[in-house]
């Protein structure tokens, strides 16, 4: 009878295991249910911090989608698009507006009850809890010229690398217009309190801010001008404006963080999705430069190219970008070109509300699971 095969090396183990992809953590689990020294392997904090190094952008785990908006009604629902489980899948009540790293920032169905009614929510997938925030501690007017993100309190500085920074501590960023000044504000979940409003002169007497997206030490939102940008630097808590391409004037844009790290943007012009980045100049001026295009009439149904598609959200990474058309939602996955259509959301409004949520999601303590075994649970990295 043949000897047994000798016991494969700890440093092995941890490399096989290192390398299961990210947007199927259920196979973390399957791997931590193995034997008690893998279980203590993929839990452990170390492991997390080198699976997050090792895969760099996280993954897409699915999207939260306002489902029966109507009116004061309306219910945020959390879609998979992965093996991740939260534990709860729907907030009813709020609209989902931004995510970042397993939490959902959301807000009353009508924007403006925010200011005066109702408060901003912080929704944590991860653990199922969520916390109403204080109300505004000043605010313009009731209308929707706002904005605001969710951001994880270790982005600030040197960027997010806590592996489990979704039971730490959270930033909410506000941006507003009143009378030719953005307004901002920022929440801390350490105090549970909002700062000291800050202004800022503006050419513009009243323009909304649409969508946002954090780089670098910096948050920046798209804004109904389509001629440019607003910053907001989460040191120095000053804004700026940065213009984009005259190419992309007029245009919908939706912002996104490039994978390697630069600020970057989607727009769609006669039936292609154009992409873009920026390159910051010697004398800080912003250089921007098309980085990619892709047909989309080789891609979707024809039915959904008239009237032409707009770009409504973007993955963390650039790598998924979602789509509304007259024919429903789609995804497109940018490097293999994969199309996906959103089911059960044929016949939405522009104006639906799909928000992307992407998170590395690893085996730990009692938090969210895969459906995959009662032993071991998931965690934000």
């Amino acid at each position: 009878m043949a000897p047994p095969p000798p016991p494969l090396m700890d440093e092995l183990i941890e490399e096989f295991l290192l390398r299961l992809p990210p947007e199927d953590p259920a196979s973390l689990v399957r791997a931590a249910l193995v034997c008690k020294p893998w279980s203590r392997l993929i839990s452990c904090r170390r492991f997390r911090r080198r699976y997050r190094e090792h895969h760099r952008t996280p993954p897409l785990l699915g999207s939260v989608q306002d489902l029966g908006r109507s009116n004061y009604r309306s219910l945020a629902r959390f879609v998979s698009t992965s093996s991740f489980r939260p534990p709860r899948v729907e907030l009813r009540g709020w609209s989902a507006i931004h995510s970042f790293h397993g939490r959902v920032l959301c807000c009353p169905p009508i924007f403006g009850d925010v200011l005066h009614k109702k408060r901003l929510v912080v929704w944590n997938l991860m653990t199922g809890e969520h916390r109403e925030l204080p109300r505004l501690s000043w605010c313009p007017y009731p209308g929707p010229d706002w904005n605001a993100a969710v951001l994880c309190a270790s982005s600030v500085g040197a960027g997010c690398s806590d592996p489990d920074c979704h039971r730490g501590p959270f930033l909410v960023v506000f941006l507003g217009t009143f009378d030719y000044n953005t307004v901002a504000n920022v929440y801390s979940s350490e105090t549970d309190a909002w700062g000291e409003a800050t202004f800022t002169h503006n050419d513009y007497q009243q323009f909304c801010f649409l969508t946002g997206a954090l780089v670098g030490n910096a948050l920046y939102f798209s804004t109904s001008t389509r001629i440019e940008l607003v910053k907001y630097d989460l040191t120095t808590r000053e804004t700026s404006a940065i213009n984009l391409p005259r190419q992309a004037s007029g245009q919908y844009t939706v912002l996104m963080a490039m994978e390697d790290g630069r600020l970057g943007f989607a727009t769609i012009q006669e039936s292609k999705l154009n992409l873009w980045s920026k390159e910051d100049g010697q004398d800080g001026d912003a250089r921007w430069e098309q980085s990619g295009i892709i047909e989309l009439d080789a891609l979707l149904p024809v039915e959904a190219l008239s009237p032409e598609p707009h770009v409504v959200a973007c993955a963390d990474g650039g790598g998924v970008i979602f789509l509304w058309t007259c024919a429903g939602f789609f995804s497109i996955d940018v490097k293999s070109r994969r199309v996906k259509e959103l089911l059960g959301l044929k016949g939405h409004g522009f104006g639906f509300s799909v928000v992307p949520v992407t998170s590395f999601c690893t085996p730990a303590l009692g938090v969210a699971n895969t459906g995959e075994g009662s032993g071991a649970g998931a965690s934000s990295v």
